[in-house]
């Protein structure tokens, strides 16, 4: 397998966060991106307002226009079973979110990535964390000297520091995640 490897919305802390976790040689990366908590009340459609007043309005032109608040609900919901299902069975790899911000093209050897991701750490450091329900914490990177217990079964569990870490991915790629760490130098 060729390093660098990304895993696509990664569960993080006993699935309080979701993000990519990206393999290299000698060091594990990782960039969360959701609070799973806060995008379960999240709106996946906008226009719940817009569907609210039509609804409002229609139940009084016409019953059956009132239910548009209804539908907005059911599609919304249809939306994130939809997303729930693809995250597990079409999982992602090689597109993480960090592409938005221009650290990675893809094209970068381990050495240029690792710096890029480094750098980015170090400036993240330096700024403040903001607080809300839907605040996720700052990228983390996992050096293999920095890692203990290492072990791979229904997902990714090791030791670093004082702290237990635990990231699970689809089972689809679980194998290719197994694989890509062998070629990290993190398991045997």
């Amino acid at each position: 397998m060729r390093l660098p490897v990304s895993f696509d919305n990664v569960s993080y802390f006993q699935n309080e966060y979701r993000g990519d976790l990206i393999v290299t040689k000698g060091i594990v990366y990782y960039f969360p991106h959701t609070r799973v908590a806060a995008s379960h009340s999240a709106p996946e459609l906008g226009g719940k307002g817009v569907a609210e007043t039509v609804g409002f309005i229609g139940s009084f032109l016409r019953p059956a226009v009132g239910l548009a608040p209804l539908l907005h609900t059911a599609a919304d919901k249809s939306i994130k079973i939809g997303k729930f299902f693809g995250r597990i069975f079409l999982p992602k790899m090689n597109s993480p979110r960090i592409r938005n911000i221009d650290l990675w093209s893809g094209r970068e050897l381990d050495e240029a990535l690792q710096k890029n991701l480094d750098d980015y750490i170090e400036k993240t450091r330096k700024t403040k964390l903001a607080f809300g329900d839907d605040a996720v914490p700052k990228p983390i990177r996992f050096a293999v000297a920095d890692m203990q217990n290492v072990r791979v079964k229904l997902k990714l569990r090791f030791d670093a520091g004082y702290d237990h870490h635990d990231f699970r991915v689809s089972p689809f790629v679980l194998g290719k995640l197994k694989l890509a760490l062998r070629h990290g130098g993190f398991i045997p």
